[in-house]
């Protein structure tokens, strides 16, 4: 993936602006092709799994003060539409990032890595746990009994325990890559697969929340 704009020059002053949505000489937003730049490198950090949240939050707000369309009312329709681009994009690139699972799926995507056809399927040490939860949520669905209710209740918060831990041991995976400088097999073969429970992990909460929303709702 690139990082481009559709001049290596601003196309209101002339100055050098490639890679940047904000020319630093005029302050004019530029406009961006559709390969999109590197979610990294937008916020001026290094392509690393580990990131600092506090400086991402900073980079974030300041970058998206000086592209929010509400600066360049009244400007040129060209200038209007490259803020309006450049801010979708920035609130783009910052919801993958603060997240450390899309992060990690992005950051495998840069590398050319992916999680892989493996994927698709449910991870062996998971497959019980899956087959438990899509049972009880079937029972859920069809009895609507309040037993059934607390224990899809426990079932929740056992996931988001699983979760918390699953995203303490992908922090530390994420370090062992970054000091492996993506070259450690071993470490990204870890990553990788952190990054798949996770994946199953979430997709777990969201259909128990689904159905204890929809019970919470009484229909």
């Amino acid at each position: 993936m690139r990082t481009n704009t559709e001049s290596t020059l601003c196309f209101e002053c002339g100055m050098p602006a490639a890679g940047q949505l904000v020319c630093p000489g005029c302050g004019i937003v530029q406009r961006v092709t559709q390969e999109e730049p590197d979610f990294f490198s937008l916020f001026g950090l290094p392509r690393k799994l580990s990131i600092d949240l506090a400086e991402l939050e900073r980079r974030y707000y300041a970058l998206s003060r000086q592209v929010h369309p509400d600066l360049f009312q009244g400007r040129s329709q060209a200038e209007q539409s490259a803020s309006v681009r450049s801010t979708a994009l920035v609130n783009r690139a910052y919801r993958a990032l603060k997240d450390p699972v899309r992060r990690g799926l992005y950051w495998l995507t840069l590398n050319g890595e992916a999680l892989g056809r493996d994927n698709k399927r449910v991870p062996a040490e998971l497959s019980a746990l899956v087959f438990e939860v899509q049972e009880k949520l079937e029972e859920l669905r069809q009895g609507r009994d309040p037993s059934l209710v607390r224990e899809a209740g426990e079932i929740h918060r056992m996931l988001l325990a699983r979760i918390a831990s699953a995203e303490e041991r992908l922090r530390a995976s994420f370090a062992r890559n970054d000091r492996a400088d993506g070259n450690g097999t071993s470490a990204l073969a870890e990553t990788k697969a952190i990054l798949s429970e996770l994946h199953y992990l979430r997709t777990l909460v969201r259909d128990v929340e689904k159905e204890l929303e929809t019970e919470w709702n009484g229909s």
